[in-house]
């Protein structure tokens, strides 16, 4: 099938009114499709949803295991269809997630947001020298909502903030940030060093699990930014020293010589030692 979805932790609004994380567009493949292809079906299905929601600001195309084994050209639909409705229709061929654990989809997501969505047109954004992005952060329970506290708190304009929740304004301002701020490197560092090389954005590796490396990101990214931010994130890190040793002194006892076993996927293991060392 060919479907579309968004993040349902993230649901607010009326449902079909500005709101459409509970609905799914999907194309009904069926057994015909296969044999002789789904584009003019794709196609039926974009104006479809132009037409019950003409205040969308983009499509995004999520291409499944049949498309992969017949070989529909979503992008070609993606360009007819994105100049007819002068809108941004972004097709992702990823069926499957693709390569060793995934790795190969993350490339194919970051190429599908340089080719599709950067430079495709024109924003009023007004840059400042203290935009950050934050890319690739997992976000899983909140996690970037509560980094975006931290980073607005001592000073910062986060401008985009890059997970399942994430606006397509989000992303398409993104080129105009002073700095890129990764959480999981392994995802999305192919579109850090294509902003780096073609915008000039540099980017910096952070880490908001645990209390200490909470403190050193903040000192390494306040660093960047100059004596100012650097003071900013001293009163920050102070201001939240009692909840730290609150919560250390009640957990510490339990847990003190204890040994842990991690049983995680990805990266999560070399971003969550330390919080465990901080315990």
């Amino acid at each position: 099938h060919y479907s579309w979805s968004q993040r349902r932790n993230y649901y607010v609004g009326l449902t079909g009114v500005d709101a459409f994380v509970t609905m799914q567009f999907t194309s009904d493949f069926q057994e015909k499709d296969i044999v002789f292809g789904g584009d003019k079906k794709l196609e039926k299905l974009i104006d479809e949803v132009e037409q019950l929601f003409p205040l969308n600001n983009g499509v995004s195309l999520q291409s499944e295991c049949p498309i992969g084994l017949i070989g529909d050209d979503i992008e070609a639909v993606a360009r007819k269809k994105a100049k007819e409705h002068d809108k941004t229709i972004v097709p992702v061929r990823c069926e499957g997630f693709r390569g060793v654990s995934q790795s190969l989809g993350h490339h194919i997501a970051n190429d599908a947001i340089r080719d599709w969505v950067f430079d495709k047109k024109e924003t009023d954004f007004e840059p400042s020298s203290f935009d950050v992005n934050v890319i690739g952060d997992y976000n899983i329970g909140g996690d970037a909502w509560a980094s975006r506290i931290l980073l607005e708190d001592m000073g910062l304009r986060v401008v985009g903030n890059w997970s399942g929740d994430a606006t397509l304004a989000e992303v398409e301002r993104a080129p105009k940030a002073a700095l890129n701020l990764i959480h999981c490197y392994r995802s999305m560092n192919y579109i850090a060093r294509h902003m780096e090389e073609k915008y000039g954005i540099p980017w910096m590796e952070y880490n908001f699990f645990g209390p200490s490396q909470i403190e050193a990101s903040l000192r390494n990214i306040a660093a960047f930014f100059g004596p100012e931010t650097q003071d900013k994130a001293e009163a920050l890190i102070t201001r939240y020293q009692p909840l730290v040793q609150s919560v250390t002194e009640k957990y510490r006892p339990r847990l003190d010589g204890k040994t842990v076993m991690l049983y995680v996927g990805g990266l999560r293991p070399r971003h969550v030692i330390t919080a465990y060392e901080d315990l």
